[in-house]
């Protein structure tokens, strides 16, 4: 299962970062937190993941801010890259994460930029071929959501989830 734990931000802006960057938002043990959004905000905010480039990798962000490689999908445009569990993201074409992909659109399929890892103590520089998400794995991604995310969570009692 392509999947990690990780909170869907509250706002718009966190959403689509979170959404290009991390490839999916369900936990290893298949328990994901409530969705901030309501079914049809959210579904737009996986619609945009077509609009910027995929990497194909899990992270996590530590208590630094940090951002942590989990995993990278098998076959994907980071694993062609080189990037490894455990690499820690620095920068993507000399900028910040969060400012590269929140500037992103645009690009072409084929284009490529180089990332910048921590890996150990060393830094590795590495050319990332951009590319979109395949439809299958952002077809499984959102299931995977939409079930845990919204479903899991709609006797809770909320109304914030209405249909």
């Amino acid at each position: 299962m392509l999947s990690h734990s990780r909170r869907i931000p509250a706002t718009v802006f966190g959403c689509i970062l979170v959404l290009t960057a991390v490839l999916c938002f369900a936990s290893a043990n298949g328990k994901e937190a409530k969705c901030p959004l309501d079914v049809a905000t959210c579904l737009s905010m996986y619609e945009r993941t077509r609009e910027r480039p995929w990497m194909g990798v899990n992270t996590e962000r530590d208590s630094l801010g940090r951002i942590f490689i989990e995993s990278v999908v098998p076959g994907s445009p980071a694993e062609r890259a080189g990037i490894r569990k455990g690499d820690i993201l620095r920068t993507i074409e000399g900028k910040p994460p969060a400012t590269w992909f929140a500037g992103k659109g645009g690009w072409i399929d084929g284009d490529s930029g180089d990332i910048e890892v921590l890996r150990g103590k060393k830094d590795k520089v590495l050319k990332l071929r951009y590319e979109a998400i395949p439809e299958d794995v952002l077809a499984r991604i959102i299931g995977v959501h939409m079930i845990e995310g919204h479903l899991a969570y709609s006797g809770s009692g909320s109304d914030s989830h209405k249909h």
